[in-house]
């Protein structure tokens, strides 16, 4: 889904080198043209600056 469509408790999976990493999206904030999406997982907590289009793979 689009970067943009993500609302918090939204899940992403990543594979790590070992194992998966599961996320759950905490905040959403627009900045310009950008988001700064805040996630949640095993690791702690982290934030990344997307744009609005991007693509990536959540689910709900």
């Amino acid at each position: 889904m689009k970067v943009k469509e993500l609302l918090p408790g939204d899940r992403v999976s990543e594979q790590g080198k070992h194992d998966a990493v599961d996320f759950e999206v905490v905040s959403i904030n627009k900045m310009g043209q950008r988001f700064k999406v805040t996630f949640r997982s095993i690791l702690g907590i982290a934030s990344a600056s997307y744009s609005g289009d991007a693509y990536i793979a959540a689910s709900r």
